[in-house]
């Protein structure tokens, strides 16, 4: 496969042999909606490369940039979208990484514009919270037994069914099926809990692979039998179902379910939730309330790209809106990272309560406070809440409980 220019362009800024032009070309290249993908995967790879928070900026600059962000905004449903980052001619690779990750990490606005603070002038949030563990989970087996899989070392773990679990390296679980003694007449199930601050993947024994986002559930069968493969979520999961046109893969949630024969789809399912999201990345599938099988009205069927909402009233018309949406956004979660997109407040701390750990406490009103931006899931939350403070709108205070987190509480005020 031939190098392309961007890969060449990016290669030279990792070995620091980029020169002033080839930097300018490198944003320009970055800049184009083509190229998005590529672009958000590297700047989570200069962000995870920082020792410090962020670099210093000075306020003409910070405005210059935030300025070009909402001329790229309010531009962008009218005409092809303008280039996010403004071309300086700064020095050095170490410029070139100060408006990378300027570009992607600390750009947040608030619903009103205000301008953006330079976050290394911003007084640290104290105390602070580590990020979660992407590999902290509970494994339930079919007697009901726990296995606690940040502390079990890799191996086989047990023997269900007619399937053999094993731990790999990665850590990720493994279902393989084989001819094993003892096999129980009907269906074995097993669990794996995500507590918050966790995350986990694991393989099914078709092959399917399933990613959990922290504070997540599925139960599955050890084997599949029957003409389909069925499992049920609560939570946030990430699926990559192995085709099989013969066994259609169903996934239950919220007296929902998705029916595919082979996709890439995020299913975003919390309780504390009222809207529940469906992201279809790659391949088609059916989305629809179960009681929809017993009336007249058909599940919708989704294409790559498009985002089905369900809720409440949704569900009682029976009527499944649909929108095109990022699927990085959807995913983003589990390539490491949060982003956001005029995200009011309430649903961003949702989302950083479940890595973290924590209890978000409101005192005032803050719902009419909107956010964009993004920044790695393997930040301490300081990092994260520094940002929030930078925009001059809003303000935290960690309360970190005691030394098993009991009483580990966030409060927010304006």
């Amino acid at each position: 496969m031939a190098i392309s220019r961007l890969d060449t362009l990016i290669e030279r800024f990792r070995n620091k042999t980029i020169s002033e032009e080839e930097h300018a070309e490198l944003l320009s290249l970055l800049s184009q909606p083509a190229h998005a993908r590529t672009a958000r995967q590297f700047f989570k790879e200069v962000i995870d490369s920082q020792s410090d928070p962020a670099p210093l900026f000075s306020a003409a600059e910070s405005q210059e940039l935030y300025a070009s962000v909402q001329a790229a905004i309010q531009t962008k449903e009218e005409k092809p979208v303008a280039p996010l980052f403004p071309v300086w001619k700064w020095a050095g690779v170490a410029a070139a990484a100060c408006v990378l990750i300027v570009a992607s990490y600390w750009l947040l606005q608030p619903r009103e514009p205000k301008p953006i603070t330079p976050v290394a002038q911003t007084t640290p949030v104290k105390p602070d919270l580590q990020p979660g563990n992407k590999n902290k989970a509970i494994l339930i087996l079919a007697d009901k037994k726990e296995v606690i899989l940040d502390s079990t070392n890799a191996g086989i773990l047990s023997l269900q069914g007619n399937a053999q679990v094993r731990k790999d390296d990665s850590g990720q679980i493994i279902y393989e099926t084989g001819e094993l003694k003892g096999k129980p007449p009907g269906p074995v199930y097993n669990e794996l809990y995500i507590p918050n601050g966790g995350a986990y993947s694991l393989v099914l024994s078709d092959g399917s692979k399933v990613w959990l986002n922290s504070a997540s559930h599925i139960k599955f069968p050890v084997n599949f039998t029957g003409n389909t493969r069925e499992v049920e979520i609560n939570g946030e999961a990430y699926f990559e179902v192995a085709k099989d046109r013969s066994r259609p893969f169903k996934v239950h949630f919220n007296s929902s379910t998705v029916e595919v024969l082979g996709t890439h789809f995020n299913i975003n399912s919390y309780d504390d939730e009222s809207i529940h999201r469906v992201t279809l990345l790659e391949g088609s599938v059916r989305v629809g309330y179960e009681e929809m099988a017993k009336g007249e009205e058909q599940p919708i069927i989704l294409k790559p790209g498009q985002q089905a909402i369900l809720s409440q009233s949704s569900q009682k018309s029976q009527s499944i809106p649909v929108q095109t949406v990022d699927v990085e956004q959807a995913i983003a979660w589990k390539n490491g990272y949060f982003m956001f997109v005029d995200e009011d407040i309430k649903s961003i701390m949702r989302k950083l309560a479940r890595w973290y750990n924590f209890t978000p406490e409101y005192r005032g009103n803050v719902d009419d406070e909107q956010f964009g931006g993004m920044i790695s899931r393997f930040r301490n939350i300081s990092d994260v809440l520094n940002m929030f403070e930078s925009t001059g709108t809003i303000h935290f205070k960690i309360i970190p409980g005691d030394q098993s987190g009991r009483g580990r509480k966030i409060i927010i005020t304006k």
